[in-house]
């Protein structure tokens, strides 16, 4: 059973304990800041012992595929019955 607390949709006038006024800055700036990282990430190290650049990208590009869509995937092929969730009840309106 889920606890359904009501939105602003529903209560616009009632008075909130939290606001984030640049929350939109916030969120350009943790992108911004992962997207500068995951590009760093393909910069190959001076340790790199092949020396070429063509192999590191698809090496980690690689890895990066393989993490990000054959782990999920083989979860979703393998999933057990047990593993499904009953639908959420829909809000009245």
């Amino acid at each position: 059973m889920s606890i359904l607390l009501p939105g602003r949709q529903k209560f616009p006038d009632h008075p909130r304990g939290f606001r984030a006024p640049m929350l939109l800055g916030l969120c350009g700036v943790g992108f911004a800041a992962s997207l500068a990282a995951l590009l760093v990430g393909f910069i190959p190290p001076s340790q790199f012992a092949s020396g070429n650049p063509g192999i590191y990208v698809l090496v980690v590009g690689g890895g990066a595929l393989g993490l990000g869509l054959l782990v999920p995937f083989l979860f979703y092929r393998f999933r057990k019955p047990s593993w499904k969730q009953d639908a959420l009840p829909e809000l009245e309106s």
